[in-house]
């Protein structure tokens, strides 16, 4: 399941970078995954809110998406195991206009099946650059009804130095939800 998912990941950010006006001259991927046990404190099923308590005390609330089929087989108290995968992708592109766009997609478990299931949301955002400072490797950029941002440059973007006011850069931010009920699991 792990590996299906950081595929999922990159498969997303893969696809979200053909959003760009045209092919990529650098790119750059990051990749983080992190894992942990929670417990549900609260369900809403009426509302679709689920609160989680991690192993610290601190809660995460969360929105069940509308396709969750077995929160009849959850309580307060059940145990799940929660992967958190978070992609980040840049490609320097010349041309194009600012514009942002976002997906998507849910995959749960059958019917009846283990409570669990996985939320990938893929943003994909292409900003204009406002300021280019060469000695600390950080470009300002603004997307469309957006503040101007500061982002670092890492050394991998080999075509840094090409760089100027007025291109544009492509960002894809690919988060992953993916919860796994652990333990007993009621009929």
């Amino acid at each position: 399941m792990k590996r299906t998912l950081v595929a999922a990941a990159f498969v997303s950010l893969l696809a979200s970078s053909a959003y760009a006006a045209e092919e990529p001259k650098a790119a750059a991927i990051a990749v983080a995954e992190q894992e942990t046990v929670v417990e549900l404190v609260s369900l809403d099923r009426e509302k679709r809110i689920a609160v989680m308590k991690g192993p610290s005390g601190g809660t995460l609330t969360m929105n069940i998406p509308r396709e969750a089929q077995n929160l009849d087989r959850v309580k307060p108290g059940d145990k799940f195991r929660l992967r958190y995968i978070e992609g980040l992708a840049l490609s320097l592109n010349k041309g194009g206009a600012a514009s942002a766009r976002q997906v998507q997609s849910v995959s749960l478990a059958p019917k009846g099946g283990r409570p669990g299931g996985a939320v990938v949301d893929t943003k994909q955002l292409t900003t204009v650059v406002t300021a280019v400072d060469r000695n600390t490797r950080t470009i300002a950029v603004r997307g469309p009804q957006t503040q101007p941002i500061s982002l670092k440059v890492s050394d991998e973007v080999k075509s840094f130095d090409e760089i100027a006011v007025g291109d544009t850069i492509a960002v894809v931010y690919t988060e992953a939800v993916v919860l796994e009920m652990i333990g007993e699991v009621r009929p």
